[in-house]
């Protein structure tokens, strides 16, 4: 009895890891797909207060939080510093699909994103 109940906690634990490790970033990206999809000229104050808690979030990938970074900093556009940092993103082969496609969005940002764009962005969340 003992022995069975073990295992069945041990194949819990697995599954509840597995579970989390599957699904780490998406809140980030499902986030940033959301600002961004309705995102005209600039984030607003609560947009910059979210992505700023993705920036400060050590369990964010390094690629959401320089995503998050170049959202803050949006005005009509990406800005000239963020530009080969999103570059180094869409061409980076160990970044996700999602990662990849936000960094092209941004990139081609003029004041809001485009209705393909968008589309893309709601498929995200």
């Amino acid at each position: 009895m003992v022995k069975i109940l073990g295992l069945s906690l041990a194949f819990l634990m697995t599954l509840t890891s597995h579970s989390v490790i599957a699904s780490e970033g998406h809140t980030e990206i499902k986030t940033m797909a959301s600002i961004l999809a309705g995102l005209n000229h600039h984030p607003s104050s609560t947009d910059k207060k979210q992505l700023k808690m993705i920036v400060e979030d050590n369990h964010a990938s390094q690629h959401s939080r320089t995503l998050a970074q170049a959202m803050i900093n949006i005005d009509h556009s990406i800005s000239d510093a963020d530009k080969p940092k999103l570059k180094t993103i869409a061409n980076d082969e160990n970044a996700s699909t999602n990662e990849r496609d936000l960094a092209n969005i941004l990139l081609s940002l003029n004041h809001k994103a485009s209705s393909a764009d968008k589309h893309k962005l709601h498929e995200m969340h």
